[in-house]
């Protein structure tokens, strides 16, 4: 299956918003605590990683939260903040075997650059 450069763009994002989500939500601090470490420890704004949910994490930034997640023995690892382009097309293929012939609005990957409706779905025998 090939994917156009914009869907795997996208499918990145998506995974480094997942994983800066899952980050802060499992620090023993309460969220806004979690924030305001993570700026601390990057030395950057709380407006910036705020954003870090909405935007691409740098490369830059993606070490150093892995150093953060190793602080408090959380289980993540730099490839899950920058993922690589295999990655996106894995779950690319996954979202694409689940999106095929639905509508729009049950899709679980939202930036499709073709018509899923028009995809047949083919059935085991």
């Amino acid at each position: 299956m090939q994917f156009t450069t914009n869907e795997i763009t996208a499918m990145r994002r998506e995974l480094m918003n997942h994983a800066f989500s899952a980050l802060v939500r499992r620090m023993p601090l309460s969220t806004h605590d979690a924030h305001d470490f993570v700026a601390r420890h990057l030395g950057i704004s709380l407006s910036t990683v705020l954003n870090m949910y909405h935007k691409e994490i740098t490369a830059e930034y993606a070490g150093r939260l892995n150093e953060v997640a190793q602080n408090f023995e959380i289980r993540m690892f730099r490839y899950q903040f920058i993922p690589t382009d295999n990655i996106c097309r894995s779950w690319l293929a996954h979202a694409y075997q689940n999106d095929k012939g639905r509508q729009p609005h049950k899709h679980i990957f939202e930036h499709w650059e073709r018509d899923m409706t028009k995809v047949k779905v083919r059935e085991a025998a």
